[in-house]
């Protein structure tokens, strides 16, 4: 029993390490077509930016990240060193704009896009 203690105060450490870990490469981002998101694709690297539906079209203001789509991932990869632009992605109605920016490490891995309007519920009184 004398172990239990040392094993227990482990085991604390290690889950909370990886949900940290988790945490910071997985990341959550409101879709917003008024204000763009900061995206951080580092060099080398790929940044997953998954939407709640497949994206309709994807347009970059210049061409220095490449794009591939797959259903409803959008992956972006850095052409350049240092760049750095905005994209508008079309959903079914709706528009999100993020401005992407080339990093050297610690991009972003995975950000999961969140509809505002997904949390907003319609409440209807009969009367």
């Amino acid at each position: 029993m004398k172990y239990a203690l040392p094993f227990t105060y482990l085991l604390c450490v290690v889950l909370v390490a990886t949900a940290f870990a988790r945490s910071e490469k997985e990341k959550t981002i409101p879709c917003d077509d008024k204000q763009t998101r900061a995206v951080r694709v580092a060099r080398g690297q790929i940044t997953t930016i998954n939407f709640p539906f497949r994206p309709k079209e994807v347009v970059p203001g210049a061409t220095i990240f490449d794009f591939k789509q797959i259903k409803n991932d959008l992956l972006v990869s850095a052409l350049h060193s240092s760049g750095r632009t905005n994209v508008v992605v079309y959903l079914d109605n709706r528009r999100c704009a993020f401005d992407l920016i080339t990093v050297q490490n610690q991009g972003d891995d995975i950000l999961i896009v969140k509809d505002p309007k997904d949390s907003q519920y319609e409440v209807k009184f009969h009367d």
